[in-house]
């Protein structure tokens, strides 16, 4: 639970996999490998049944997360959080852990898979306001996306939801319009 980042970055890149951030690509969670290479991506595993893994908890999840990144102002943002964590049986325990000891969070036994994520990014969002500040939270800074994003790089000035995409697209944008000739238009 001290080390928020994992779960800070999974909650962006699951509420960005939304039709309203891919208005043109549609949904980006089609099925539950799509979930599955989401949290392979991320290097998040699950202890959920396989059975549980459905894609209908992990889209409402999902949509929740969007709630609590849009989130106005913090006490919103945290009683979101609470609400979502307050659902889903879990406990937290001081576990040792390569000879620390840290907080840990953990679901009962029979929790589907969006019970593990909502606990994980839950408390992984809490984190983030903690350590680093409501301003962490913001809208993507490109004018044609939709995307939210949690900045936890360690100088706190990224811009973009994902960088590679929505900071790539601005550039070339701004290089296209220096390379212009002054006459056209």
């Amino acid at each position: 639970m001290d080390d928020y980042t994992q779960g800070a970055v999974l909650a962006t890149e699951l509420a960005n996999t939304s039709p309203t951030v891919w208005v043109v690509a549609g949904d980006r969670l089609t099925d539950i490998e799509a979930v599955q290479s989401l949290l392979d991506d991320n290097d998040v595993r699950s202890s959920a049944p396989t059975g549980t893994h459905d894609l209908e908890q992990v889209r409402a999840l999902r949509d929740r997360l969007r709630d609590i990144l849009d989130a106005p102002a913090p006490a919103e943002l945290i009683t979101l959080t609470h609400d979502a964590l307050s659902v889903v049986p879990h406990r937290i325990e001081l576990t040792e852990i390569d000879g620390e000891w840290r907080w840990q969070a953990a679901t009962e036994k029979d929790c589907s898979l969006a019970d593990e994520l909502t606990v994980l990014t839950g408390y992984a969002l809490l984190g983030t306001v903690r350590a680093l500040g409501i301003e962490r939270f913001r809208a993507c800074a490109s004018p044609t996306c939709n995307g939210v994003f949690v900045d936890v790089s360690r100088g706190g000035r990224r811009r973009y939801c994902m960088p590679g995409l929505c900071g790539n697209r601005i550039n070339v944008a701004n290089h296209r319009q220096r390379r212009r000739s002054p006459g056209e238009a």
